[in-house]
């Protein structure tokens, strides 16, 4: 088995770029990503950001692209979503290469990280490019501490119920949110763990002991409770008092917890 070589990479966005620039209701496109960062490694995949003109639907745009990239690449699968106008459909080709296309009307296209416009018939692209709007996340600490909270106590009692999947869900959950928080603290985004690998490790690597190589009980809550330690490490970076009203009763469930008796197994044996 093969996956796509960066020249087949390269052969593949020039097709794509050939048929949209040949599509007169695409005024530009640029590409984003770490191809339009000009950072592209081995294993980098498509992403390419399109201007549709204003008297076109983008949603129709979209769907009649995603039925010709079907006829002119081979595709395994596809998917859909959207943000805010724009309609973004992805691309899984049968030799594993990624190609996500945005369209955007014309008159909300904006641009906040590092592009390459490729071409653009009225200077829409090319003025958003030399003036990309500045964006510095903001960390909901309130907000994601009522998340956090809610996932300490729901895994601790799903580990207590012989749930340990779900335990490991809820945990999973409290890890990420502290690691989100911290990236956003730092000024990066959170979405896909972008710059979670350049958080500072005295930040980051407490976490290790968070995750598990068993689902045993006990095991799943003293990782719970290194979670629940390290996210109110991460609220006291932002909300010192919610960190301290909040420690004293997520403490006490999780080592209340670990002093609970295993669950009787349908068997009528204790759990481990």
């Amino acid at each position: 088995m093969s996956i796509f070589a960066p020249s087949e990479r390269e052969a593949t966005l020039a097709r794509v770029l050939e048929l949209l620039e040949a599509d007169p209701r695409i005024e530009a496109a640029v590409l984003t990503g770490s191809l339009g960062a000009q950072r592209a490694d081995r294993w980098s995949d498509i992403d390419v950001a399109t201007v549709v003109a204003d008297a076109e639907d983008c949603e129709l745009v979209a769907a009649d692209w995603i039925a010709r990239i079907y006829r002119e690449l081979p595709v395994a699968h596809h998917y859909q979503t959207a943000f805010g106008t724009t309609v973004v459909p992805g691309f899984l080709l049968q030799n594993a290469l990624e190609v996500d296309l945005a369209f955007t009307p014309s008159a909300d296209f904006t641009v906040w990280a590092p592009v390459r416009v490729v071409f653009d018939r009225t200077g829409t692209a090319t003025r958003a490019a030399n003036a990309p709007e500045s964006w510095t996340p903001t960390p909901d600490w309130r907000g994601e501490a009522g998340f956090a909270w809610h996932d300490v106590l729901h895994a601790c009692l799903a580990a207590n119920r012989g749930k340990p999947w779900q335990a490991l869900f809820f945990l999973q959950r409290v890890r990420n949110r502290t690691l989100s928080l911290a990236s956003e603290r730092h000024g990066g985004e959170s979405d896909e763990f972008a710059h979670v690998d350049e958080l500072p490790a005295a930040e980051r690597d407490p976490l290790l002991a968070s995750l598990v190589s068993d689902l045993d009980r006990l095991t799943l809550l003293e990782a719970i409770g290194t979670a629940t330690d390290a996210f109110l490490d991460e609220l006291r970076r932002g909300d010192p008092e919610l960190a301290k009203r909040l420690a004293k009763p997520l403490r006490s469930f999780v080592g209340a917890s670990r002093l609970e008796p295993a669950p009787v197994t349908e068997r009528g044996r204790r759990a481990p």
